[in-house]
């Protein structure tokens, strides 16, 4: 054998023996995914087996980790939402261990959306509730009812829409207040008469239902599977904290109450934190 076939061989079998190794820590059959391709805004659906990954495994994503619920028959499960934040393009996403190691990993696509501008003026009772120090007691209030979530799954698809009305500012808009921007819109309105009723989009646990200072008479839905709804600026609250509730329960009814120009629901759906555009889920289930 000649020197220049010598090199030729040991370079094919370098190449045979470094790729042996690669797919058994990164391969791409270990998760299912409800779609490879979402926009911003929408979710997936993850199911991974504990038998491949174990019960602790958890899924990152966008520089999140994301925790994996056990849906029975040796399945683990969650759902990654994307926001108008969210990069767009190609982007990884993987199952690892608790030590860091990935596990399995797959791409999903991150379509970007244009979302529109909507300018609001308040009357300065309103907007003085943009205080930061109303703003952390609300944040305060919010994240502590929902520091603990369950772990089952109460809701079943599809979500329902909680309200007859006119939708008006839909979710990612960005908000223009007083003529300076104010970030997204983080869910859908509704425009309809004080007193409409509202109902629960799906069945859950109430986990907050009291008078906030930006959101107004809200009420917080604990569904499982890290699945929250919440219903802002009502009028009145039906429902009491901790009440289990069933997908067409009333829970409200239709206000101004918060920072609101009139008589809305705001509606907003978060899949383990990240608030996602709530409609799909009152379609088809994500991605699907």
């Amino acid at each position: 054998m000649t020197p220049i076939k010598r090199l030729a061989l040991i370079a094919s079998l370098s190449a045979v023996l470094s790729v042996t190794v690669v797919p058994s820590a990164a391969r791409a059959d270990g998760i299912q995914l409800s779609t490879t391709v979402v926009r911003q805004g929408e979710a997936v659906e993850v199911t991974v087996s504990t038998a491949e990954v174990g019960r602790d495994a958890v899924v990152r994503f966008a520089g999140k980790v994301w925790p994996l619920f056990s849906i029975g028959s040796g399945r683990l499960r969650t759902y990654v939402g994307t926001d108008p934040f969210t990069t767009a393009g190609a982007r990884r996403i993987t199952v690892e261990s608790p030590n860091g190691a990935v596990l399995f990993a797959r791409t999903l696509t991150v379509r970007k959306v244009s979302f529109p501008t909507r300018r609001l003026r308040f009357d300065p009772d309103k907007i003085a509730l943009l205080d930061p120090k109303l703003l952390a007691i609300e944040r305060q209030k919010v994240g502590a009812a929902l520091r603990s979530l369950s772990l089952d799954q109460y809701w079943e698809y599809p979500f329902i829409v909680p309200v007859k009305g006119r939708r008006t500012s839909p979710y990612g808009v960005i908000s223009v207040y007083q003529g300076k921007p104010r970030g997204w819109h983080r869910g859908t309105d509704f425009a309809a008469p004080v007193g409409t009723p509202v109902y629960a989009t799906n069945h859950g646990i109430v986990r907050l239902a009291e008078s906030l200072p930006v959101s107004g008479n809200a009420v917080f839905i604990d569904h499982g599977l890290g699945i929250v709804t919440s219903y802002l600026h009502m009028s009145a609250l039906h429902v009491r904290t901790g009440q289990q509730v069933r997908k067409g329960t009333l829970i409200g009814a239709v206000g101004s109450t918060g920072l609101a120009t009139g008589p809305h629901l705001h509606w907003a759906l978060r899949t383990n934190g990240s608030l996602v555009d709530p409609l799909p889920w009152a379609e088809d289930p994500p991605g699907r």
